[in-house]
């Protein structure tokens, strides 16, 4: 469960982007489907904890998201992974953090089975965004964080990825928060899914898992609401 009670957050010389925020992510996938620049993108970055909100409390998890060190994955729409480093090093990197006995293996494993062994030696600029977006995910699994926070993960990729990045996401057990702008996605992904706009962000109307299964019938939600 993730709460987020009474948060406001401006930056600075900016406009207010969320104020008296209050809301609940049960666990399983939660999908925040909005416009572009309605806030999203700072809500998903105070719940992960990189950001602090000018007042409000964010729980993840019963406890302040600051004290979930390794327990959250946020996973960012771009620069997510370091280039200078390679695809194996990238997703070894919260495994050394935390000290684990036999990283090497660790990555091994998750990297096998998502299918991207023959990339653990290439750099980020020499695979696809497909590609970038499961190494990702092979990191977020091998970190062993219980709460996923992900940023537009379909929106830079080929269809055939996008099926597969789907299916990755749905088979891999955890609580997450995933913010989109397409309304597909939203559908395809298959949780919760709480229709806001902004700024400053609001939540304006939620569907529970398989209430839409169709895309238009979101889309007209959607438009629905944000007149409402």
């Amino acid at each position: 469960m993730i709460r987020l009670t009474g948060v406001t957050y401006r930056y600075r010389r900016g406009p207010v982007v969320l104020q008296n925020f209050t809301a609940e992510f049960p666990p399983g996938i939660t999908v925040i489907l909005g416009p572009n620049g309605s806030g999203k993108t700072t809500l998903l970055k105070i719940t992960a904890g990189i950001l602090k909100p000018q007042s409000g409390t964010v729980e993840v998890m019963g406890r302040p998201p600051d004290e979930l060190r390794g327990k959250i994955a946020y996973i960012p729409q771009t620069g997510g992974l370091y280039p200078w480093m390679t695809v194996r090093e990238n997703i070894a990197l919260p495994l050394k953090l935390q000290r684990r006995s036999n990283p090497e293996r660790e990555v091994e494993s998750v990297a096998e089975s998502l299918g991207i062994s023959h990339l653990l030696d290439r750099y980020p600029k020499e695979i696809s965004g497909g590609e970038q977006q499961k190494t990702l995910i092979a990191r977020a699994l091998a970190s062993g964080a219980e709460v996923w926070l992900l940023d537009e993960p379909l929106s830079m990729i080929d269809i055939d990825y996008r099926r597969e990045i789907i299916q990755l996401l749905k088979k891999a057990g955890k609580s997450m928060v995933v913010i989109t702008h397409n309304v597909q996605d939203a559908v395809d992904l298959g949780g919760y899914i709480y229709i806001v706009k902004g700024p400053p962000l609001q939540l304006v109307a939620t569907a529970a898992p398989g209430q839409y299964t169709d895309a238009e019938r979101l889309a007209e939600t959607a438009r629905k609401a944000f007149k409402s």
